[in-house]
């Protein structure tokens, strides 16, 4: 009897979340559709199809967190092949005008999440000798983002949690990959345009939910550590990162331009209603 295979996908209710869980629908997958609310879960569940498991979990909430953990361990230990972390959250505003608890909810939902859903599934995995860990990073998680600091820092932790778990998993037969697009056109990048998020998210082109869908696919088949979208941004951004005063520096030019690209992105969705 074929065993089946479960991928558990975090923020499935939309954006990139439900683009990626219907991709591994369609690869024989039956997902474990995970978000904020029973109510959410639901709809992301009734939208993916293919009898999909719908999961309450909030992602700031520790014993909720400690609780899926638990089924990742033991209900599904067997049959989970994919997990997918792409839960998150950004509240745009400087460090210094940022509540204690928006900078823990940022922090707790796009590091302290993953890192524990992680440390759940990977025993299993290696003890199987196969199994995908893949996260939702971003490029801010490179080129730290004035404006979203803590978003920037959660990312930038989950990058470098990534990179050791990799060395660590080592010819184990476990892959974990890291996707990193720049912008992409969801309701967080939205809410960002609306309301004071950082200018450097419109530098460039902004991406689809389907493009990014198609760097998770790129993923999966290469099994490679990190996955940007696009290519080029990765390389100006690597490089910024070695000279952190400098890039700094170059701020006041890149935030003009990004003005720019805010300007267009926001009649365009303005436009859309």
């Amino acid at each position: 009897m074929t065993r089946p295979r479960l991928a558990l996908v975090t923020g499935a209710g939309g954006g990139i979340g439900l683009g990626v869980a219907r991709m591994l629908r369609e690869r024989g997958y039956r997902i474990v559709a995970v978000d904020i609310s029973d109510a959410a879960a639901a709809s992301a569940a009734e939208r993916i199809g293919g009898s999909a498991i719908p999961v309450a979990c909030d992602a700031s909430d520790r014993a909720q967190v400690a609780a899926l953990a638990d089924r990742i361990r033991g209900e599904w230990s067997a049959e989970l092949d994919v997990l997918v972390c792409n839960a998150g959250i950004i509240v745009p505003g400087t460090v210094a005008e940022s509540s204690p608890d928006a900078l823990t909810l940022q922090l707790d939902v796009m590091l302290g999440f993953p890192v524990q859903l992680i440390n759940a599934a990977v025993p299993a995995f290696v003890a199987r000798g196969n199994g995908h860990v893949l996260a939702t990073v971003s490029m801010g998680g490179i080129l730290s983002l004035p404006g979203s600091a803590v978003y920037s820092a959660a990312k930038s932790g989950l990058r470098a949690f990534l990179t050791a778990l990799s060395a660590e998993l080592a010819g184990s037969g476990v892959a974990v990959s890291g996707i990193y697009p720049s912008a992409v056109d969801t309701a967080m990048l939205r809410h960002e345009a609306r309301h004071g998020g950082s200018m450097l998210n419109f530098l460039g082109t902004v991406f689809t939910v389907d493009d990014v869908v198609k760097g998770y696919e790129r993923a999966l088949r290469t099994r490679r550590l990190e996955v940007y979208l696009p290519y080029i941004d990765s390389v100006t951004s690597r490089l910024a990162h070695f000279w952190p005063g400098a890039s700094n520096r170059l701020l006041p030019v890149l935030d003009r331009l990004g003005k720019r690209g805010h300007a267009k992105y926001l009649a365009r969705i303005d436009a859309e209603g």
